[in-house]
């Protein structure tokens, strides 16, 4: 196996599916989540490794990309590697599929952040591989969106206080919890009537926990945009679901 990409092959769990027994979005982001964190252990940069340079991975953008569903039960197999790296941000990309058919794509642009200062650091400074190959392979390459949303009090869907439930190893919200978050303003009902195409998430600041976020959403041609507040009206976080034709 390549050291510069992880392949590996799961049955889809009822812990990461919907009401209709399909891969639930967030599940993706969940799976993508760990994908990450097991082949980084492997290039030596997981949490420990990291933890010792007091450094910690920080989501700054993603994109999913998804053309179907796997099923509950159904075996999938998936990869996942790195972009050779920037300066300071690094390009992971991930697939899901059966057989030579692809079902999910994503994409996720990291940073390594300074436990202590919060500073973002350079990528040599904290431990990764500079010295391996890369592949050159790439998906959901689109330029990311510069989000602009506004807070309008018109949109305003959902006051949320940050629990012990959406705090990861960073001792901030988890970029996941976010994902779910968001969806959890819908209905199963509308939920299971969106034919969700894509799921693009911008990461601004951190939320830490007792932090009571405003949430604001609206619809458009394409889809639902969302802005994710913080107490001080930061923008935290904005999400926008793209649905299918």
């Amino acid at each position: 196996m390549e050291v510069n990409v992880l392949e590996t092959e799961f049955t889809v769990p009822s812990s990461a599916s919907d009401p209709e027994g399909r891969m639930s979005v967030a599940g993706m982001f969940d799976k993508f989540m760990d994908l990450a964190s097991e082949h980084a252990q492997g290039l030596d940069v997981g949490f420990d490794a990291m933890h010792e340079r007091r450094a910690f991975w920080v989501a700054v953008r993603t994109r999913v990309r998804i053309y179907a569903r796997p099923r509950l039960m159904e075996r999938v197999q998936a990869r996942t590697w790195p972009a050779a790296p920037k300066a300071v941000k690094c390009d992971r990309f991930y697939t899901l599929a059966q057989g030579e058919r692809v079902l999910v794509e994503g994409r996720t642009e990291w940073v390594g952040q300074n436990i202590d200062t919060g500073r973002v650091m350079k990528v040599g400074d904290f431990g990764y591989p500079l010295w391996m190959e890369h592949r050159t392979e790439r998906v959901c390459d689109a330029p990311f969106t510069r989000f602009r949303e506004q807070p309008d009090p018109e949109n305003l869907c959902l006051t949320y206080t940050v629990g012990s439930r959406d705090i990861d190893m960073g001792r901030h919200m988890n970029n996941v919890a976010y994902v779910r978050m968001l969806l959890g303003t819908f209905t199963v009902a509308q939920l299971e009537a969106m034919d969700i195409a894509e799921v693009e998430v911008s990461y601004s600041m951190a939320c830490r926990e007792g932090e009571t976020l405003s949430v604001y959403r609206r619809q458009d041609g394409e889809g639902w945009h969302f802005l994710v507040q913080k107490p001080d009206g930061t923008a935290a976080v904005q999400m926008a679901i793209r649905l299918g034709a």
